[in-house]
């Protein structure tokens, strides 16, 4: 084998042929890489639980990154120290105290598996497994948030996302970074602790696994992707990636619907450099 690598990829728009589904020949060439000694990681801003079987069907024993980088865990390997960031719970407190929470339709705090949901009603998407989560509590966060959350979404009235994220970054700017979704849910804003995205965590499992930045490879679609594709020695967009994320990568592979990871990996990974 050349030398070993490290292969992140992200889920949805990357490995994924929909929401539910890992595109078949993307899952068969991860599995040759790891079989081949490289080292595949899911670098996912999905919780744990909207993720984990798509890691079984893979067969993977690595760690998996969670939250965009704020849950780093080993689902294989209980002597793993998990990697967790925290947003302070006064942040979340604060907002829903201040003139904004009238902006915003719903809200959505995780901590792990716990899910904590401001309003019970038709807003709560597909995207939380709820049915899978380790407990569940609506209700204003004030009487319910009882854990420091690894980030939380919002979802805001048509208009206001960007007033939202005003406040957030002149407010806590040294503690939060936020971004809006793109696509259908451009009203969704996404908060994490500082310094949290997926580049971070891949740094941190380099470290782990003693692999050089030069050996990462990264796959990505999406905003959340940009640090990571810039970190990575090798950042490859998907062709359905936004303009953003491909201008900062090195390459690009065909899209998720063509199996693009599955090309890039058979070509440049798997066969043999002549």
């Amino acid at each position: 084998m050349e030398t070993k690598k490290l292969i992140v990829t992200d889920l949805d728009g990357t490995a994924l042929q929909n929401w539910e589904t890992l595109d078949p020949n993307t899952k068969e060439a991860l599995i040759a890489a790891k079989e081949a000694g490289h080292i595949v990681v899911i670098a996912t801003g999905r919780p744990a639980r909207a993720s984990l079987h798509f890691y079984k069907e893979l067969g993977l024993d690595t760690p998996i990154i969670n939250f965009n980088g704020a849950y780093i865990h080993h689902p294989e390997d209980e002597t793993f120290e998990d990697i967790v960031a925290q947003i302070p719970t006064e942040v979340v407190l604060t907002l829903f105290d201040s003139e904004l929470k009238d902006y915003i339709v719903n809200a959505f705090c995780e901590y792990k598996d716990h899910l904590y949901v401001l309003h019970q009603g038709d807003t709560i998407r597909d995207w939380f497994h709820i049915e899978t989560c380790t407990s569940v509590k609506y209700g204003p966060f004030k009487e319910t948030l009882d854990e420091h959350p690894n980030g939380f979404l919002l979802e805001a009235k048509e208009g206001y996302p960007e007033k939202v994220m005003s406040f957030l970054r002149e407010n806590y700017g040294d503690i939060v970074t936020c971004r809006k979704w793109d696509g259908d849910n451009v009203n969704i804003i996404e908060v994490f602790k500082s310094n949290t995205n997926k580049a971070t965590a891949i740094e941190k499992l380099a470290k782990y696994f003693n692999i050089e930045q030069k050996d990462i490879i990264a796959f990505g679609d999406g905003d959340n992707d940009i640090e990571m594709l810039k970190y990575a020695g090798v950042g490859v967009a998907m062709d359905n990636a936004i303009d953003k994320l491909k201008a900062v990568a090195n390459t690009t592979t065909k899209s998720n619907k063509e199996s693009g990871v599955a090309h890039y990996i058979h070509e440049y990974i798997l066969t043999p450099k002549k």
